[in-house]
């Protein structure tokens, strides 16, 4: 046929593999330039989606105290009470009377908040001006629309860590490595179980992002001669964001070692001004809750250094358990003793050695960060943040084996730059390996991204195993509040979830018998004692026999308890189960 010009060809088209179909689809996806905002949309789609996968399948109620006792302090802040909690402690009520305060405000029932600080109530509080929590019960919702609220705060933070997260990557890499650096954050499942869980982790994360992105630009910013302002602006802002941290909590204050070392190293012109800087805006920021501290209490921190007593003699009979020292009202205290701490440490140090820094992010990118350490990147702003990174780690580890590790792996708050870092040290090590077909390169790096990605599809898969019950139920909780008036004090093995979920004060029950009865005849008279599976769950054969806790494990034996002298006569079952009982001075 002959050709004419002008007119394509109406030959036949030749047949292409199904490989190299595939290739040209991939290839038309990846760089056509008009597809931005489409692939922008269906991100944000894909976003949305694992959300409310994720919220319905994993979400059915706080079941963290820390969240609870979080959301009563905002509350608390909210209605313009000040920062007192009601989830009170006997301890406490001991602390108060030495130097001569109240130990209850008789018109609150509550007392001064001297175990947590402060910044994650406030962030609570203000979201409370804007949604106020309800507490209602409604036909057959599992979870209280205050719990929701807390949710939905948890998903903020974590939007905005995503967002610092692929800016921050951006500056440091290049789009390929922060684009999967997003794609791993948003199926980090410790990261998104902190989001529904109420706690602060993504609040610490994003000043942790802050820190890591305002020494970075410091540094990229003296390198491009900018002016001495800039650079000092952001190392303020950086040590503006560990006070903000250290605020949220205490072991967030493991940051500012590695942060004046980073400081010093990086800036060797007049580091010692700069180093001063960031210490002084780090102590300004911490000014106003050190002086709190010391008008309501005398203390500059509050008195959490006195969690660093429990868990001494581990394994021993003399141990002092978890919750004992703030649940004790009269008797000794065990003293100080180096060789005792020294053993804690010791404890604590090899239990995050071997489970938290090798769980954290529950993928295998801790792996590709540490390994990633033997690798010199090019920048040496990039190359100076990993040490720094590094160095925190290690220094939360000292810290947290010292102080006691959270019930929760603290090291989470660090995964994003983690993230950051593991995923560029695999593209470091997949361009070496130089495969020469798109389909491959696309297989291997799909397959790094759905690995890593496992224990979110397993956890979403069935079955469900994250219900708060038990011990929680917030109806129950929530009962309690209409049945026991203002004015009155419980007491409870789940005194966080009491005052958030039922607004009362309650007691957390005393360790000892006479800690119960002094507090009772010398504090506050307590209206009614409520248990739980919390009770039950901490024992043991051995425990039982041996006398701990069996003044409290008796109270479930509702048919020979109370005796006739107990100040609280009246008992119920408050489930079918007959695992939550509720004693009290009269017919509830």
């Amino acid at each position: 046929m002959p050709f004419i010009a002008g007119k394509k060809s109406t030959g036949p088209v030749p047949y292409k593999p199904l490989f190299e179909r595939v290739q040209d689809w991939i290839i038309k996806i990846d760089l056509a330039p008009e597809l931005g905002s489409f692939r922008v949309g269906m991100f944000a789609l894909l976003v949305l989606m694992v959300i409310l996968l994720y919220t319905g399948t994993q979400f059915f109620g706080l079941h963290d105290a820390e969240a609870m006792d979080a959301g009563q302090l905002a509350r608390n802040l909210w209605r313009g009470h000040g920062y007192v909690t009601q989830n009170l402690r006997p301890f406490e009520f001991r602390y108060l009377n030495s130097i001569g305060r109240p130990p209850l405000d008789p018109k609150t029932n509550a007392q001064p908040e001297l175990w947590t600080p402060p910044m994650y109530p406030l962030v609570l509080s203000a979201v409370f001006h804007v949604l106020t929590p309800d507490f209602n019960v409604s036909g057959n919702v599992r979870t209280l629309a205050a719990d929701r609220v807390i949710m939905m705060v948890g998903w903020v933070l974590y939007l905005v860590g995503m967002v610092l997260l692929y800016l921050l990557a951006r500056e440091m890499f290049d789009h390929r490595v922060a684009t999967m650096s997003v794609f791993m954050y948003l199926f980090c499942n410790p990261l998104l179980e902190a989001a529904i869980a109420g706690l602060s982790w993504g609040l610490m994360s994003i000043l942790f992002l802050l820190t890591a992105y305002g020494v970075f630009k410091a540094e990229k910013w003296q390198a491009e001669g900018r002016s001495a302002r800039w650079v000092l602006g952001a190392l303020a802002g950086s040590a503006l964001a560990v006070g903000l941290g250290t605020l949220t909590q205490y072991a967030f204050a493991s940051v500012l070692v590695p942060l004046l070392i980073y400081v010093g190293v990086s800036f060797p012109k007049q580091w010692r001004a700069k180093c001063g800087l960031c210490l002084l805006v780090f102590l300004l920021v911490l000014t106003p809750w050190v002086a709190r501290n010391w008008a309501v209490s005398q203390t500059v921190f509050g008195l959490s250094r006195f969690e660093m007593l429990e868990g001494i003699g581990a394994g021993t009979p003399g141990e002092i358990k978890a919750g004992q020292v703030q649940r004790t009202y009269a008797g000794e205290l065990p003293a100080f003793k180096f060789r005792q701490q020294l053993r804690r440490t010791l404890i604590n140090g090899r239990q995050m050695y071997e489970v938290a820094l090798k769980d954290v992010g529950s993928n295998y990118l801790i792996v590709f960060f540490l390994v990633g350490l033997m690798h010199r990147f090019r920048q040496e702003e990039v190359f100076r943040l990993r040490r720094f990174v590094f160095w925190t780690l290690l220094m939360a580890i000292v810290w947290m084996s010292v102080a006691g590790p959270p019930k929760r792996n603290f090291l989470t708050v660090f995964m994003p730059l983690i993230i950051v870092y593991g995923v560029a040290f695999f593209y470091v090590m997949f361009e070496r390996l130089q495969f020469r077909t798109r389909l491959m390169r696309t297989g291997v790096i799909g397959f790094f991204a759905v690995f890593n990605s496992l224990p979110f599809l397993f956890m979403v898969l069935p079955p469900t195993t994250k219900l708060p019950y038990p011990p929680y139920d917030g109806g129950v909780a929530t009962t309690l509040g209409k049945v026991f008036g203002e004015d009155e004090v419980l007491a409870s093995d789940i005194p966080w979830a009491v005052a958030w979920y039922a607004d009362r004060s309650a007691i957390w029950e005393p360790f000892e018998e006479r800690d119960f009865l002094s507090i009772n005849d010398d504090v506050k008279r307590v209206s009614g004692i409520y248990l739980t599976q919390e009770t039950l769950l901490r024992q043991d054969v051995l425990e039982m026999v041996s006398g701990y806790q069996r003044y409290w494990i008796q109270m479930f034996d509702l048919q020979h308890f109370p005796p006739k002298d107990f100040p609280l006569q009246f008992t119920r079952a408050l489930t079918p189960d007959g695992q939550q009982v509720l004693i009290s001075d009269r017919r509830r």
